[in-house]
């Protein structure tokens, strides 16, 4: 159940004065219910864990400490601006609470004067959303994957998704419209290309690092003024994984110039933003990625893509159980979304893998960008 307000112990647990709180929902999150706090002092984000997905929300609570001690123990090196989310402890010293219901809460730390997109309006937005990976990513380093638990257990494992699906007990007669048939035939089609990226690594025995896991451009803050990526938000994901996973569902979400909510006429794949999107990673992580890792990327776009859209199809097939959502038809247009952008992925596969291996963005490009940003806004 969505709440209105936070609870009143749980404000009081993080507000010296409780009555004084200005209180408003934020963001667009699938899982969590989350609200921006303003007191006198400071500003606060609020969020109840949904135990329905976490099922052990306290994974989530020890990955932010160690991201939080992680950040801040490095120096402040970068050119551009950024700031890390990090967790902030209730006035007990308690890294997170319980309300009355059981549920926990905990408060992380507020971007001020930062601006997010669900979709990249221009290249210059692109680019500084695959800078934000890039530069996430580097950050990371250093910080010992074993410390990090997996918050979501075999969150990108897409063949246990399939056997998910494969085990679902529907009614088929009464999901047999053409719209359904349609994406049955998707998911049977494309199966074998999709599972490519998982078994590739799997035999190689590619090592996991520490990976966002649900980096889409909705999750990048951006500075109202300059239009720069300023920090990287939604942790809850971050685990284990494999970095074409990361690289691949930033470019699926920047690339989509439909948008996650576009009509399935708009869906296309856009090889200008994913150039600029490209450019950008590479611009932050430079020699982070190995020629080999390189390679996979395209796997990485087209694996991310199909097994979202499973994901939304599976849900809806169940009736909307995982995904917010006011009916499930609004679940199953998530899916048909995905499915349209995967075919348009498959078409322009050439073309994507030859922008794959790109080098570092031109400085003045960028900077191009960012005046013609600026100038518009």
């Amino acid at each position: 159940m969505t709440l209105k307000n936070p609870p009143q112990e749980v404000i009081r647990s993080y507000c010296q004065d409780s009555t004084s709180v200005k209180i408003s929902p934020l963001g667009d999150g699938n899982i969590n219910d989350t609200f921006l706090v303003h007191t006198k002092e400071r500003s606060i984000v609020l969020q109840r864990i949904n135990d329905t997905v976490f099922q052990d929300p306290n994974i989530l609570i020890n990955n932010l400490l160690h991201l939080s001690h992680h950040f801040s123990s490095l120096p402040d090196i970068t050119k551009q601006h950024w700031q890390d989310v990090t967790l902030i402890p209730a006035l007990n010293g308690s890294p997170s609470i319980h309300d009355q219901g059981d549920a926990l809460w905990r408060a992380l730390s507020y971007i001020e004067n930062s601006i997010c997109f669900s979709h990249a309006e221009t290249t210059f937005q692109a680019e500084q959303t695959g800078w934000a990976l890039g530069n996430f990513h580097k950050r990371l380093t250093g910080l010992d994957v074993k410390k990090i638990q997996v918050p979501l257990p075999e969150f990108h494992n897409l063949g246990n998704y399939l056997k998910q699906y494969d085990g679902l007990n529907i009614d088929t007669n009464a999901n047999n419209s053409s719209i359904i048939s349609s994406c049955h035939k998707v998911i049977a089609d494309n199966r074998k290309d999709a599972l490519y990226l998982e078994r590739t690594c799997s035999s190689n025995n590619q090592q996991e690092k520490i990976i966002h896991a649900d980096p889409k451009i909705a999750n990048v803050l951006f500075d109202k003024k300059n239009g720069l990526a300023i920090s990287l938000i939604d942790l809850d994901t971050v685990g284990p994984g494999l970095l074409q996973h990361d690289i691949g569902d930033c470019l699926r979400s920047v690339c989509n110039c439909g948008g996650e909510e576009g009509t399935l006429d708009t869906i296309a794949f856009d090889l200008k933003l994913c150039e600029a999107a490209l450019c950008g990673y590479f611009k932050a992580a430079k020699t982070f990625l190995t020629p080999s890792d390189k390679e996979l990327i395209y796997d990485g776009i087209k694996a991310i893509t199909y097994e979202l859209g499973l994901r939304f199809f599976m849900d809806y097939l169940r009736g909307g159980v995982y995904f917010k959502c006011k009916t499930p038809e609004e679940i199953l247009k998530k899916a048909l979304v995905q499915f349209t952008l995967l075919q348009d992925i498959i078409e322009k596969e050439n073309s994507i893998r030859r922008l794959t291996t790109f080098g570092s963005l031109n400085e003045s490009v960028g900077k191009k960008r960012q005046l013609a940003w600026m100038k518009l806004n």
